[in-house]
């Protein structure tokens, strides 16, 4: 078993951790905003209501790639596995730089639990860009090896083109 796929599981386990986490935070962010906070009287700005819609977003992915291949292997495909990965990745990086670029800071929160809530909501954001991230890289180089492509940096790990030799 090659460096990595034996933390995948454990892997999926933090990622969806940090997802209820990040959906808590960004939750809560979203229901503060009613006026007092910003110009955003009619409620939650975009970036923190896509933030919430990651969350949910990760959790669903999380249980069509962890639980899926073990339950209903039928409906797996790990293509697919590796698209929502990839898609997933790209979700959290791009609102993750959204987040940060409306937050600013970094700001001296002292006691304010909205502006520790909001500085938490962009770290978790980054963390778990990278862990989808990792994921997706994994799943790649799994996709690779399962295709028959070689991705192998050894001598060992290459074929020998002649049978004979």
């Amino acid at each position: 078993m090659p460096f990595g796929f034996g933390f995948v599981p454990i892997v999926h386990i933090v990622a969806a951790i940090f997802s209820i986490i990040e959906l808590g935070l960004t939750a809560y962010l979203a229901s503060r905003y009613d006026g007092w906070y910003g110009y955003y009287a009619d409620g939650s700005p975009s970036r923190v209501n896509f933030m919430v819609f990651n969350s949910v977003w990760s959790l669903l992915v999380l249980i069509y790639v962890g639980v899926t291949p073990l339950y209903l292997t039928s409906v797996f495909h790990k293509l697919a596995a590796l698209a929502l990965n990839a898609i997933t990745t790209i979700f959290w990086f791009a609102g993750a730089i959204a987040l940060a670029v409306f937050v600013g800071g970094p700001y001296d929160c002292r006691s304010n639990s909205f502006c520790s809530s909001a500085e938490a909501a962009v770290a978790f954001g980054f963390f778990l860009w990278a862990l989808f991230t990792f994921l997706t890289v994994l799943d790649a180089l799994e996709s690779l090896r399962s295709r028959g492509h070689n991705v192998g940096t050894t001598a060992a790990a290459k074929p020998n083109a002649y049978p004979g030799a």
